[in-house]
């Protein structure tokens, strides 16, 4: 049940829930997930900070009003960066776009919007001062994963924007590409065997896959994939809430003793 107090430049730093019914949306996975999700205010930009046991999972906040009318909720990966404006203009020169140019979300936090060269969205978050963030315990994020057609051609755009590397490993029949940085691989990249537009998928950690399912469908979830699992990684599936924002749920395969 790590807690997690240190961000090094190209980490995974935040996820968050941008929703077309706010408070349909905390509702469901409060009771999915069992997180804490207080009111929104001000002070945290209009967005309701999700947590387990008091320390933050993620934030659920209203889809920006330039989304079209009728847009789907949807999920951002955020990764940190050491200098926001660098990291945005590095994605441009990379072949990406800037979606929100560089600002201060709050005090001590610039951030922006940006988009790979094959259109998956991600955010660039800077911090003066690193907060903790939970993973990969039941109700928190798991891992994180690039979505997309032919991902490889986005590697020196992530390795440009992000200064990550990417290293291979064997899983299944096939082999899985990873995004490292220094030692530690922080995120995934696979490439769907479906038509579906690039994007940046969030897993959640569940202790019963199957029992998960059953909760997420009687909440009005559904599943948008079918049941994968590979040994090492563990059992998995991809589902949407009721509001159409797309995630994964995964049970890790238990540790050996």
């Amino acid at each position: 049940m790590p807690i997690i107090h240190s961000f090094p430049q190209g980490t995974p730093i935040w996820v968050d829930l941008q929703s077309s019914d706010q408070p349909g949306a905390a509702a469901f996975y409060r009771r999915l997930f069992d997180w804490d999700v207080p009111p929104a205010t001000a002070e945290t930009g209009g967005y309701s900070v999700a947590t387990l046991r008091g320390v933050p999972v993620t934030a659920i906040g209203p889809l920006p009003a330039s989304f079209p009318e009728g847009s789907r909720s949807v999920w951002t990966t955020y990764f940190t960066v050491d200098d926001v404006s660098k990291a945005a203009a590095a994605a441009t020169a990379a072949g990406g776009s800037v979606l929100l140019p560089p600002g201060e979300l709050a005090p001590g936090v610039q951030l922006s919007i940006v988009a790979d060269p094959a259109g998956a969205v991600l955010g660039l978050w800077q911090k003066e001062k690193d907060s903790p963030w939970l993973r990969e315990e039941p109700g928190a994020v798991d891992w994180l994963e690039l979505v997309e057609a032919g991902c490889e051609a986005s590697f020196d755009f992530y390795e440009n924007v992000l200064g990550v590397g990417t290293s291979q490993m064997e899983m299944g029949d096939g082999v899985y590409s990873l995004f490292d940085v220094g030692e530690t691989s922080v995120a995934g990249a696979f490439e769907p065997a479906t038509a579906t537009q690039p994007h940046w998928l969030v897993y959640f950690n569940v202790a019963d896959l199957d029992a998960a399912v059953v909760r997420l469908t009687e909440l009005g979830g559904i599943l948008i994939g079918e049941r994968g699992s590979a040994p090492g990684v563990g059992r998995w599936v991809s589902v949407a809430d009721p509001f159409g924002g797309g995630f994964a749920l995964l049970e890790p395969e238990p540790e050996e003793a």
